[in-house]
């Protein structure tokens, strides 16, 4: 086990959230602070990672979203596009890959790991599917999971979202993850009662513990 420090939000505006990040990552790239990981939520918003195809994905002009109080957001992250809001289990990790194998593709199977041994924890089956567009975790054929990441000097940035208890309406308004439709779930959906975010913190981060080899502490006030 390593150490390594973990930054714990509430519900946060993508831009405050991303700055963070950025300075984490810059912090982390100088070896300044060790591995670090944000769990948060985001107020609603649409990112459109590197592969988004604007005018496909998006079903209606960016002043319809903004009516609809969502934000919509073109990111430095790999994949397509992606909903974050209230009721949403989102992690960023910033980790220096340099230590565990420069291998992203096995970063990227890690992170669905954590994500399908959370899932467990309330005795639901996650799993991963082959083919193009396909990083994420299912239960069933329901998408409950995104992941789309970013590495910079094998420093990485953004990360995944799990879907705990949202309106899953609002993926009728995108072609998320440019999935052509693709049915999404998520925990509360799966249960069948609604479960707060804070409920899922906890085996998320035992299982981000566990898969990554790491032992969390706080992030100190001063960095």
């Amino acid at each position: 086990m390593t150490g390594a420090y973990l930054y714990e939000l509430g519900v946060t505006p993508y831009g405050e959230a991303l700055g963070i990040m950025t300075e984490l990552a810059a912090a982390r790239t100088q070896g300044a602070i060790p591995d670090t990981v944000m769990l948060l939520e985001h107020e609603p918003v649409i990112t459109l990672g590197s592969r988004a195809v604007r005018g496909e994905e998006l079903l209606f002009a960016a002043v319809e979203y903004t009516r609809r109080g969502i934000e919509v957001v073109e990111v430095n992250r790999g994949g397509r596009s992606t909903y974050h809001g209230p009721g949403q289990l989102v992690c960023y990790p910033v980790l220096d890959l340099r230590s565990r194998g420069k291998d992203l593709h096995r970063y990227v199977a890690q992170l669905e790991q954590a994500v399908i041994d959370t899932l467990a924890a309330f005795d639901l089956e996650g799993r991963v599917v082959e083919g193009d567009h396909a990083s994420g975790v299912w239960v069933g054929d329901r998408k409950i999971a995104s992941i789309g990441v970013r590495s910079a000097r094998w420093v990485t940035t953004h990360g995944l979202s799990l879907n705990v208890d949202l309106d899953l309406e609002v993926y009728e308004l995108f072609d998320a993850c440019g999935l052509g439709g693709a049915d999404f779930t998520s925990v509360a959906g799966e249960l069948g009662r609604p479960i707060p975010v804070d409920d899922v913190r906890p085996p998320f981060r035992t299982a981000f513990e566990n898969v990554f080899q790491v032992s969390f502490d706080a992030l100190p006030a001063a960095v």
